[in-house]
């Protein structure tokens, strides 16, 4: 298998009620960027049917989860991630450029 160009750690937050407690679990997964697809989980979507890749903090305060987005065909998937997700998305726009 070809080695990934560009990983993306992202995360998933559960929020879960036991009893008068709110319990929170974050789990984490990789976004993997290939030379003509992105990997999320078991998914892959070609980077033919991207049109664009784009993330938005809305503070700028440590530990606090962005979204990064991804504009496909298919819509706009949504991601969480709690680091800036700068060197996937530079990679895919050279990448891209470059075609």
């Amino acid at each position: 298998m070809m080695k990934a160009l560009a990983v993306q750690a992202c995360v998933e937050v559960r929020r879960e009620i036991q009893g008068t407690e709110e319990m929170i679990t974050e789990i984490y997964y990789d976004m993997k960027l290939f030379e003509n697809e992105i990997q999320v989980r078991n998914e892959r979507i070609p980077l033919k049917s991207v049109f664009d890749i784009s993330y938005f903090i809305k503070d700028r305060e440590k530990d606090v989860i962005g979204f990064l987005y991804l504009h496909t065909k298919s819509g706009v998937q949504t991601y969480y991630v709690k680091e800036k997700p700068i060197k996937l998305i530079e990679i895919y726009k050279k990448l891209i450029a470059d075609r």
